[in-house]
């Protein structure tokens, strides 16, 4: 194979796998047609050409209902696979659940009257359902800039207390003087006026202990540090889906836009119920992430949630607590693929584009 013919080959690589099936040889013969006397590389402005209409068949949709299908395939697809990867990273890391109960109870001077220790039925569960607890929802105003803590562990209460901010203040003063890092103890803001909170660390555990009741009652809970990396996790899984999916899109929408109107039609009815499942499924995502702006609490804007590492799971977990969506998603999907599939059985030779006479400037000679 001569040299020039390898090298425009290479260049074709640039272009997506079906247009190459379908044009690589039209494209390759027209190039090798134009080419100059001895010349055994392709020029400059061959390859820009190349590279531009690669990228244009890999990354630009046919037609403008093409590009919003595909932006909002591409969205959900990459919010999910931003939650799975924010979920193997947390996996990797592998926070325990710590046992503070001897400290606990030392802290409180007594037993505890009761313990809570589940939000839910495993990590995808839990960032779906740690939010309905409160204390998380107040992280923010409790006076705390140290590592975040992970949705899950272990919340003592005890009650009849004869004087919790007592206990509580005692409680800041012994965790610092045993080496934690205590944070500002601070009027708590889901207890009444007299009851105070505040947050500890040591190593990957955290302890929060709070003053409920109106001084009759005082909780403690312990938390693992959550792990880092999780927002990296998410933030490459998100890209992932997106260049892949968006790539995928697009291939769709080409070979689409070269059926007959009748397919064209057919696929948009049939489709259109898994994008508006896309479009619905990935706001709720994104508004169930970020925290909620409205619940402001404080007097100087601060929300009380904030945006917590389990958090970025949530696009995942809400696909196996409610399947619905996925599950319209995923029959409007095998139903536009398996019609695209056919179309070039039903009507032959729709799917075989047009003979294009030149897809490339024409070099001179010398």
């Amino acid at each position: 194979m001569p040299e020039l013919e390898r090298s425009y080959r290479r260049w074709l690589w640039a272009y997506p796998a079906f247009y190459r099936r379908e044009r690589g040889l039209e494209i390759l013969t027209t190039l090798l047609d134009s080419a100059g006397p001895g010349q055994t590389r392709p020029s400059r402005g061959e390859v820009a050409y190349l590279l531009l209409m690669g990228l244009k068949y890999r990354f630009v949709p046919a037609h403008w209902t093409g590009a919003i299908a595909t932006v909002l395939v591409a969205v959900w697809v990459a919010l999910v696979l931003g939650g799975g990867g924010a979920l193997a990273v947390w996996a990797a890391a592998d926070p325990q659940k710590p046992d503070l109960a001897v400290l606990s109870d030392t802290l409180a001077g007594q037993a505890p009257t009761s313990v809570d220790g589940a939000l839910g039925d495993g990590l995808l569960d839990t960032s779906i359902t740690y939010q309905a607890a409160g204390v998380f929802q107040t992280f923010g105003l409790e006076g705390w800039s140290g590592s975040f803590p992970a949705p899950f562990g272990e919340t003592r209460f005890y009650d009849g207390v004869a004087a919790g901010p007592a206990v509580v203040t005692d409680a800041h003063r012994s965790l610092a003087a045993a080496g934690w890092t205590t944070g500002e103890l601070r009027p708590s803001p889901s207890g009444a006026e007299t009851d105070q909170v505040f947050w500890a660390q040591r190593g990957g555990v955290l302890i929060r202990v709070a003053g409920v009741g109106d001084r009759t009652a005082v909780e403690i809970g312990a938390f693992p540090v959550e792990p880092g990396g999780v927002p990296a996790g998410a933030i490459a899984g998100f890209a992932i889906g997106l260049v892949v999916t968006w790539q995928l899109m697009t291939a769709a929408t080409h070979r689409i836009a070269r059926t007959p109107w009748s397919t064209r039609r057919l696929i948009l009815l049939i489709g259109l119920p898994g994008l508006a499942a896309c479009a619905a499924n990935s706001v709720d995502s994104v508004l169930s992430m970020v925290p909620d702006l409205d619940a402001i609490i404080d007097s100087a804007g601060v929300p009380g949630r904030v945006l917590m590492a389990v958090d970025y799971m949530y696009p995942l977990a809400s696909q196996l607590a409610a399947p619905l969506a996925v599950g319209i998603i995923a029959i409007s999907a095998m139903c536009c693929a398996a019609l695209l599939s056919t179309a070039g059985q039903l009507w032959p030779g729709s799917a075989v584009p047009q003979a294009v006479p030149q897809v490339v400037p024409q070099v001179e000679e010398g």
